[in-house]
């Protein structure tokens, strides 16, 4: 039942738009990937490739058996392919890796825009702003792979993680990446490719963070959580049971601490099952 570690890079092959917020016209994208999107793309190209015709239990199934096996950490730009390049270490961070799109749509009548349809999508670049220089994005991903041979669906994870498409604007061709050769990592120990020791305890994968140190993905708030920096609430749209009727659900809003925050104690923090969120080592037991 071991977790073995996988330090993950891919070189982003076009635009990404991760969803944050809109402000005026502008849709932001975050400029980091979470796990829920990696969760999801990888989801998706496992159910797609042995069905013609995939249901929406197919999806569910696979995901849930993704969410049992698999723990995923954020992804972060990268210029060398192994370090994270974090905006909080990085005043150009913005500068250097983010840009946007702008579109319209047309009154051919009037020869004129359309009212009231101007936006703009903002996305982390392929390339760098200045020199153009390859943008790769890294991460970690733990899998309990003594366990996948009696998974159906998951024995080829790794062949569809190199086939996945993350984000939004995909129909655009949006958020291709080209997944870099797997390295497998230690198991039960070892350290992130975030720069943070991790360890697993009572089947469940341990992240220590120091005091001072910066979070490197949403941590769940609690009164365990001892953090300084900005709060938000996290929700969003999930496949609903058959039996409601609906195709998708909101999922219950959690309040957590954002990435870059920084732990005002040393922390242990559980990896969960929710796409990579950090938890309390109490509030995570059990993988909640």
């Amino acid at each position: 039942m071991a977790w073995r570690h996988y330090p993950l890079r891919f070189r982003l092959l076009s635009p990404l738009h991760v969803g944050y917020r809109k402000v005026g016209n502008l849709m932001q994208t975050r400029p980091y990937i979470p796990g829920k999107p990696l969760w999801a793309a990888l989801t998706a190209r496992l159910t797609l490739e042995p069905h013609s015709n995939p249901q929406r239990k197919d999806y569910k199934a696979i995901g849930d058996r993704l969410q049992k096996y698999f723990r995923f950490g954020y992804l972060w730009p990268s210029l060398d392919g192994e370090t994270p390049y974090f905006w909080w270490e990085h005043e150009d961070f913005e500068y250097v890796f983010l840009g946007s799109y702008v579109s319209t749509a047309l009154d051919y009548g009037r020869m004129a825009a359309e009212e009231g349809s101007l936006h703009e999508i903002e996305f982390i670049s392929p390339y760098t702003r200045d020199g153009g220089l390859p943008v790769y994005l890294v991460g970690d991903l733990w899998v309990q792979e003594d366990e996948l041979s009696g998974s159906k669906g998951l024995e080829s994870w790794q062949e569809a993680l190199g086939r996945i498409q993350l984000g939004g604007e995909r129909g655009y061709g949006w958020g291709r990446v080209q997944l870099l050769p797997l390295e497998r990592g230690r198991r039960g120990q070892g350290l992130t490719v975030t720069g943070f020791r991790w360890q697993e305890q009572a089947n469940e994968i341990i992240i220590k963070i120091f005091k001072g140190d910066c979070l490197p993905a949403h941590a769940v708030a609690s009164p365990e959580v001892k953090v300084i920096g900005p709060l938000e609430p996290l929700v969003g749209w999930e496949r609903a049971d058959e039996s409601s009727g609906r195709v998708w659900e909101l999922s219950e809003p959690r309040i957590v601490y954002a990435p870059g925050a920084r732990a005002d104690k040393d922390l242990q923090l559980v990896v969960s099952k929710s796409w990579g969120l950090l938890e309390a080592v109490e509030a995570g037991s059990g993988g909640q």
